[in-house]
C-alpha cells in the first residue's frame, strides 16, 4: 500500500464491515483527488459507494463548527417547535428546538418527527452542522439516528451572578438579577399543539435583552426585578435572548433595577460584541451602498426580489418599498445603518409613490439612490436600533433617527445669520 494513502485507506476499511479491495480503493481515491475533491468528501464518498457508513465523530456542543459531517450528540431536549414552511410552492413540516449538554446550547432542525419532547435525553448520530443566522445549528438528515436514553444529564452546579452585556450565544447555566420592562403573550405550535409563552424586554443597570420565558411563571410581570439560576441564551438576528424553562428557578426580589439610559454607543466597543439590544450611535454618512432606495420585494415573504422573481416562491407580483443602506461612521469606528421606508421618507422627504414618480422620469431606479445620496452623504445623525454582526460586519437596523441639536442649533444659526445678510 502506498504509505500516504496507508491511514485513509485504514479509515475507509473501518467503516466497511466487508472485505475491499486496497488497490482499487488507492486508485479511486486517487482519481478523485486529481478531480480536486476534497479528501474528507472523496472518503465520504466512497465509503457510501462501498455500502458503510461513516464512523460518527463524538463532538461536545461547544466543539460544533459549521460544516461539520457525520457528527455525533448527547444532549437533552430543551424545547421542539412544529412549523410548516413553503418551498418553491411545496408546504412541508420542519421541527426545531434546542438542544443542551455540559458545555452549551444549540438549535437543531429536522425534516423528520423524531417523537422528541422535551426533556428527552438523546443520542445523535450522522447528523451534520449547518449554518443559520450565522450561528452553528445541528441538521438531522433521513440518515441521521436518534435514540432516546434513559439516563438524565448532571444538573448543572450553581454558577456566579453575570450581567447582561456579558451574554454570549450558546451560554448554559446562567445567573442573573434583572427588571421586566414589558412582556407579550404568544402561542406557538408544537408537536402536541399549541403553547402559550411569554417574551418581553429585560433590563440591568446599564443593558436592555429580549427574554423568552418557555413557562408561564406568574412572577414575570412588568416591574417585577426578578433574579434567574439556570436560564440559557441564545441569539437571534445576532441579539442574544435570554430564556427561561423548567429547569429555571425564578425569585421574585424586593430591590429595584433601574435602566440607566445611555447618551450613546461608540461603534469601536460594538464591534467587539455579537450583537446589541436597542443602542444609539452617532456619526456621519460616509457613503450610500447599491441597493437603496426603490426596490422591490417578494410579498409573501418580504425577500428582496429581481425581476419578479422570489428563490422561494417563483414568479410573483412585486411589491414596491424603500430603504437605505448607509455608512455611518463616528470616529471611532464604521457600521452599515438601515433604514427602512418610513425612516427613509423621515430623513429624506421620499416616500414610495415620490420614488416610483423620480425612477419613472429618468427611467431608472437608481436615480433614487442618487438623490438620496445627493441629500444624507456627509450629514450627521443619531440613530436608535438593534446592532448584529454577520460576513460582512456590523448591522444596525434603525427602528428610528433623527439629527442631532447640535446640528439643528447649526442649521437654525446660518438661517438666521443668511436672513441678517
Amino acid at each position: 500500500m502506498e504509505i500516504e494513502y496507508a491511514p485513509h485507506v485504514e479509515e475507509i476499511k473501518r467503516a466497511l464491515d466487508n472485505e475491499i479491495d486496497e488497490v482499487s480503493i488507492i486508485a479511486e481515491l486517487k482519481k478523485l483527488l486529481q478531480f480536486r475533491v476534497p479528501l474528507s468528501e472523496a472518503k465520504r464518498s466512497l465509503i457510501k459507494k462501498y455500502g458503510g457508513a461513516e464512523k460518527s465523530i463524538a463532538r461536545k456542543l461547544n466543539d460544533i463548527k459549521i460544516g461539520d459531517h457525520n457528527i455525533e450528540i448527547t444532549a437533552e431536549v430543551l424545547e421542539v417547535t412544529k412549523k410548516t414552511i413553503n418551498i418553491k410552492n411545496i408546504e412541508k413540516t420542519v421541527f426545531t428546538g434546542n438542544l443542551r449538554d455540559e458545555t452549551a446550547v444549540r438549535s437543531f432542525s429536522a425534516w423528520s418527527d423524531h417523537d422528541l419532547k422535551a426533556g428527552d435525553v438523546i443520542s445523535i448520530t450522522q447528523a451534520y452542522v449547518r449554518n443559520w443566522q450565522e450561528r452553528p445549528e445541528i441538521n438531522l438528515s433521513p440518515r441521521s439516528k436518534v435514540t432516546k436514553l434513559s439516563t438524565r444529564l448532571q444538573a448543572p452546579e450553581e454558577s456566579a451572578l453575570r450581567k447582561l452585556s456579558e451574554f454570549k450565544d450558546g451560554d448554559i447555566n446562567v445567573h442573573t438579577k434583572f427588571a421586566i420592562l414589558s412582556i407579550d403573550f404568544h402561542d406557538i405550535n408544537t408537536k402536541d399543539g399549541t403553547k402559550k409563552i411569554i417574551s418581553g424586554i429585560i433590563a440591568d443597570e446599564e443593558t436592555k435583552l429580549p427574554f423568552t420565558s418557555w413557562v408561564i411563571y406568574p412572577e414575570l410581570a412588568v416591574g417585577n426585578t426578578i433574579e434567574i439560576k439556570n436560564g440559557y441564551v441564545r441569539s437571534f438576528r445576532g441579539i442574544p435572548t435570554l430564556n427561561i424553562n423548567e429547569g429555571s428557578k425564578i425569585i421574585k426580589l424586593a430591590q429595584n433595577i433601574e435602566f440607566r439610559e445611555k447618551a450613546g454607543s461608540r461603534i469601536e466597543d460594538l464591534i467587539e460584541k455579537d450583537g446589541a439590544y436597542d443602542i444609539v450611535v452617532e456619526g456621519n454618512i460616509l457613503s450610500i451602498r447599491p441597493g437603496s432606495g426603490l426596490i422591490n420585494r417578494c410579498p409573501r415573504c418580504s425577500r428582496v426580489i429581481q425581476k419578479g422573481m422570489c428563490r422561494a416562491h417563483g414568479k410573483v407580483d412585486d411589491k414596491a418599498d424603500m430603504r437605505i443602506k448607509a455608512i455611518i461612521d463616528d470616529g471611532t469606528g464604521a457600521m452599515t445603518l438601515v433604514l427602512d421606508s418610513r425612516l427613509t421618507q423621515k430623513i429624506c422627504g421620499i416616500g414610495i409613490e415620490e420614488a416610483k414618480n423620480l425612477a419613472k422620469t429618468a427611467m431608472s431606479q437608481k436615480a433614487v439612490e442618487e438623490e438620496i445620496k445627493r441629500k444624507l452623504q456627509g450629514r450627521r445623525f443619531t440613530a436608535r436600533g438593534n446592532m448584529s454582526k454577520g460576513e460582512f460586519g456590523i448591522t444596525l437596523v434603525a427602528s428610528d433617527v433623527w439629527e442631532p441639536l447640535e446640528t439643528i442649533r447649526e442649521k437654525a444659526q446660518e438661517f438666521l445669520e443668511r436672513i441678517a445678510g
